[in-house]
């Protein structure tokens, strides 16, 4: 099916990006702005002239006569954002906005939730893990593991080909028959990582802000094998969500199993055509 639109929102790949948390000791936006440029310097590792520069004021405390504020500055590529523009100009594409994906995540998946939380998203080749303060993104880390191993371990233990590995995967996972569970004994090492990464975001979070990490949601393809989230959380001994984008938005009652199964797959999708709406 065609789209009927021809307005598009491009969410790029966070790798590509620089993402840095800074304090100012003042308020005043205006100032902020005038400072934003001068503080970028000290935390990118190439020439301003070559990037895209965006910012987002997170928090605002003022006590007595001292204030701060919390920023967020984001920095890619003009060279990649170029790129993406030559290839909508070529498909006759409208563009409304261009953004990280993990902004994208942030807007679908947190909407405004002031907990902090870590969004964990689980690609084919990598994994990315998505830090959240007071509804906005503030940080993340990458892990070079993804849904791929884990369906590389399966095909080994089975000795099946890909394919069969990943229906095993998507049908199965962790809710296996008894004969089976040689298979889950082998995953759990890889799966391990995921969890320890987990807790080295939580750790270094809650060291850094003296604050706790109160969300854990799942989101891409990963999440949506059996059984995970509910071994994520016993792992880390806390409760963990499966991305669901569609809060908020308005759909036939019939779509639901449906969404229901692509839910974590259209989270950085949903974020960004929401963006464009705004």
């Amino acid at each position: 099916m065609k789209p009927k639109t021809k307005k598009i929102v491009f969410s790029l790949p966070t790798f590509s990006s620089f993402i840095t948390q800074f304090e100012l000791p003042f308020v005043d936006k205006k100032e902020i702005s005038n400072a934003v440029q001068f503080e970028a310097k000290k935390y990118i590792p190439v020439p301003l002239e070559e990037l895209e520069i965006s910012w987002m004021l997170t928090n605002q405390v003022v006590d007595g006569t001292k204030s701060k504020s919390n920023i967020v500055l984001i920095a890619t590529p003009r060279d990649l954002i170029e790129k993406y523009r030559r290839m909508a100009k070529l498909m006759e594409l409208d563009v409304l906005g261009l953004e990280i994906e993990g902004v994208s995540l942030v807007r679908s998946l947190i909407k405004g939730d002031k907990r902090s939380a870590v969004i964990v998203d689980i690609g084919t080749q990598i994994t990315n893990f998505f830090v959240v303060e007071n509804g906005f993104l503030i940080n993340y880390e990458t892990l070079n593991i993804g849904g791929a191993e884990i369906t590389h371990v399966i095909s080994q233990s089975l000795g099946v080909n890909k394919e069969r590995a990943e229906e095993f995967k998507k049908l199965k996972g962790f809710k296996v028959d008894p004969q089976e569970m040689g298979v889950v004994n082998i995953l759990i090492p890889i799966v391990d990582n995921f969890g320890n990464e987990i807790l080295r975001v939580i750790d270094m979070y809650q060291q850094k802000n003296n604050k706790k990490i109160e969300r854990i949601i799942i989101s891409g393809g990963g999440a949506n094998m059996p059984g995970l989230t509910e071994y994520f959380e016993q792992f880390l001994n806390m409760p963990v969500e499966k991305a669901w984008p569609f809060d908020g938005i308005q759909y036939a009652d019939f779509l639901e199993p449906l969404l229901k199964d692509v839910s974590a797959f259209l989270s950085v999708s949903t974020g960004a055509a929401i963006g464009g709406l705004e």
